[in-house]
């Protein structure tokens, strides 16, 4: 057998500015998901999903790789919707194994099962899809370059998403705090403690809005907005206090203000983030947020005297504390 993990992400500051050359900063989770892969000689590859085995022959891989790359020269054409390039998830699974193949030293396509277990909540915003690409590309390419890993992970979900996400691939592959500006990812050279203690993550739901329409419709609105500055200067000072150890609560109330601005918090959320500023706390979206319906996705929340299960969230909302990781992707001994 033989394992590789990658962690999950939560952004700190900066979604929807750094579309505008403003800096962000995103960190790498506690929560991880983790690949599995037990070899064999039969000639194919299965994928033991929660809900069923999913199954292709080798010889079938590098149709699919060509179909799915055509397919999303379409979707750049306008000739489709992103949501017309999968027709399953298993899909991006055997396609990201296929693109490690071709990048990486092994001769043959890996023959075998893969089995996927993960404590990263899916559709919360914290990256699941970005680590699972991160996991199956360093068991399979071996990637030695964090670069070239972080660009292949966007190569591979760009077929989900319509473009891979810096923020995700740059967190699930580096690890720690990553700082991000003009489309470069560099990791700090410190682990901010500030993490340690009264921080949580809460689920709010999956986003009626994709984080395409998001941006677009932010961008419709604030494109030649000065409140990028706003922005870059909460950034820089959030990086700053997190260098010196000091806490960016007050920090993270401005950048939900900041957010509510620009349109991406709803009605619901904002009520649920007062309430957590009524209890001496702070909170904010962390991620696109929503320019419909109730749920943002994941909104990263510090309560010094009390945890969200005293909030009485809505009986479909999960949270869980919130934890910085070290390690990003790797080998698992």
């Amino acid at each position: 057998m033989q394992v590789a993990s990658a962690p999950g992400k939560a952004v700190l500051s900066g979604e929807h500015a750094v579309v505008y050359g403003a800096p962000a900063l995103v960190m790498a989770l506690e929560q991880r998901l983790t690949v599995r892969y037990f070899p064999d000689t039969l000639p194919r590859l299965s994928w033991l999903a929660p809900d069923k085995v999913h199954e292709m022959a080798l010889e079938k891989f590098s149709s699919l790789r060509h179909r799915l790359d055509n397919a999303f020269e379409a979707y750049i054409k306008g000739e489709r919707s992103i949501t017309e390039i999968l027709s399953r998830p298993a899909e991006l699974v055997f396609y990201t194994v296929e693109m490690a193949h071709l990048l990486g030293e092994i001769k043959q396509l890996p023959r075998g099962k893969v089995e996927i277990a993960s404590d990263i909540p899916i559709g919360a915003g914290m990256g699941s899809s970005a680590a699972l690409l991160a996991a199956l590309l360093t068991l399979f390419a071996r990637v030695e370059s964090s670069a070239e890993l972080i660009r292949q992970v966007r190569h591979c979900e760009r077929l989900q998403h319509g473009r891979g996400s810096l923020m995700d691939a740059s967190a699930v592959c580096l690890g720690g705090l990553v700082k991000l500006e003009d489309d470069q990812a560099q990791r700090v050279n410190f682990l901010p403690s500030e993490f340690d203690s009264n921080w949580y993550w809460i689920h709010t739901g999956t986003p009626a809005a994709s984080t395409g329409t998001c941006v677009e419709q932010v961008r419709r609105n604030f494109e030649g907005s000065s409140i990028w500055s706003e922005f870059a200067d909460l950034t820089l000072a959030m990086h700053g206090a997190l260098k010196q150890q000091k806490s960016i609560a007050t920090l993270v109330g401005h950048n939900h203000r900041l957010l509510n601005r620009i349109g991406v918090v709803p009605a619901k959320v904002a009520a649920l983030i007062e309430k957590i500023e009524m209890r001496g706390g702070a909170a904010k979206v962390s991620g696109a947020g929503t320019v419909v319906g109730d749920a943002a996705g994941l909104v990263i929340t510090w309560l010094p005297e009390s945890t969200p299960a005293q909030l009485g969230l809505p009986r479909d909302y999960r949270w869980g504390r919130l934890r910085i990781s070290d390690i990003g992707a790797q080998i698992e001994s």
